[in-house]
């Protein structure tokens, strides 16, 4: 069975990408001068994320069996 979050996580993926690398961020060198808060803050940002769009998704499927 196909994980439900593939989608979803490939899809943040991408615009989370596509900003930076518009913005020209170069992620290792970021990586090295984030602070350990500011790690924290960016971890609970993308769960959070990830619940939304879970919710979206799943709010979407729920409409479209209806």
């Amino acid at each position: 069975m196909k994980d439900p979050n593939a989608i979803p996580n490939k899809v943040v993926d991408l615009l989370v990408s596509e900003v930076l690398r518009k913005n020209g961020v170069n992620l290792e060198n970021t990586k090295s001068k984030l602070t350990d808060e500011q790690k924290q803050s960016l971890k609970e940002l993308v769960e959070d994320l990830k619940s939304q769009v879970d919710g979206f998704v799943n709010q979407s499927t729920t409409k479209k069996n209806n």
